[in-house]
């Protein structure tokens, strides 16, 4: 029997960050803002006003049915490569990278929907034609469709948000059952051009050569925040490294101000929300009928998932610094507009669960 309503478990785990994310962005950023010459509330007002924009997004998600994102799956890919074709020529510059087009006050940065448009082509392509997907010129045709898009965002340059839509694009191969064959070339081709792009842009070698050799300034700040959190954290409020020594603070590192903040014990309860919000979207995905619905599940979750590990990995050096923002957490930005309109798709798609 079909459940009337979305799961309950997975929109209180999203509650609490969003909750948690609006507190931690104004405790990471009242200083800065100060330094600035602006009020203390003025990052916390921009979050809210991002998070409004964001909302409007995740009603889309929960109420449009997701069945219509087969509709717009190839409309979709022809604004995206216009728009990042556009963002390359006339974009705004932001260190040293064209990621964003001017509109109005604010800044689209549509490469944040690309890992989104990934999921649906590729959920859409697996279900509608089964057979296509295990031939060599069906397989050949969706990945060149799905590199040209992967391309123009890595030459923006936005290397992190590319190898983001790389394992995108690898996992919803193998989570459409294509042959090891056909997967394993995408692979190999996925990292030649990851390498390529690593030795074409300056930037890329710095962060790859400073994080074998030695951390970079930020990392080193970040691994301070989180060694001094301790068990329980200085407080809120009480950190040190918000007074403009981890920069961005409240958005690429806001995980290390977490851990400065509220230790081991707060770190651990925000790695337990995003790991229930992983397995209810595993389950959720494992009691869908329909094979549409079981891909975007499962794409989207582990696209959320993803940019956790990858942004706490960064945070603990595991890593090289690539900007990306810690999910519902971070200072706002399309980031969680993209993040919000997948969960709900997620939550519409849990309605449909059978156990």
């Amino acid at each position: 029997m079909q459940h009337a309503k979305p799961d309950k478990v997975l929109a209180f785990c999203v509650l609490c960050l969003v909750v948690l994310g609006t507190l931690f962005v104004y405790s990471s950023s009242f200083y800065r803002a100060m330094r600035k010459g602006e009020d203390s509330t003025f990052y916390l007002l921009g979050h809210l006003k991002r998070l409004g924009i964001a909302l409007v997004f995740f009603f889309l998600g929960l109420f449009v049915p997701y069945t219509w994102i087969r509709k717009i799956v190839f409309p979709f890919f022809i604004v995206i490569v216009v728009m990042l074709i556009t963002t390359l020529i006339a974009g705004r510059t932001q260190f040293g990278a064209r990621r964003s087009l001017a509109i109005a006050s604010f800044g689209l940065q549509i490469s944040e929907f690309v890992r989104l448009w990934l999921v649906f082509f590729l959920a859409n392509f697996f279900d509608a034609h089964p057979q296509m997907a295990n031939t060599n010129h069906g397989m050949l045709m969706t990945i060149i469709l799905s590199l040209i898009v992967i391309v123009l965002v890595a030459i923006q340059p936005s290397l992190s948000m590319a190898l983001i839509c790389f394992v995108v694009l690898i996992f919803m191969l193998m989570y459409g059952s294509a042959r090891i064959r056909l997967v394993f070339p995408t692979v190999l081709a996925s990292i030649s051009l990851l390498v390529i792009f690593i030795l074409v842009f300056p930037h890329a070698q710095y962060r790859i050569t400073s994080f074998i050799t030695n951390p970079t300034y930020q990392v080193q700040q970040s691994l301070i925040a989180v060694g001094s959190g301790g068990l329980l954290g200085k407080g809120i409020g009480a950190g040190l490294q918000k007074f403009m020594f981890l920069p961005r603070i409240h958005n690429d590192f806001i995980f290390a101000h977490i851990a400065e903040e509220c230790g081991f014990i707060g770190c651990l309860i925000i790695f337990l929300l995003y790991w229930q919000i992983f397995l209810r979207g595993i389950r959720i995905a494992g009691s869908i009928e329909d094979d549409f619905a079981r891909l975007l599940a499962t794409g989207l979750n582990t696209t959320i998932f993803m940019m956790f590990l990858i942004h706490v990995g960064v945070s603990i050096g595991l890593l090289p610094p690539t900007g990306v923002p810690l999910p519902f957490i971070s200072f706002g930005g399309w980031s969680l507009v993209a993040n919000l309109y997948a969960i709900g798709i997620l939550l519409q798609i849990s309605k449909e669960r059978t156990a």
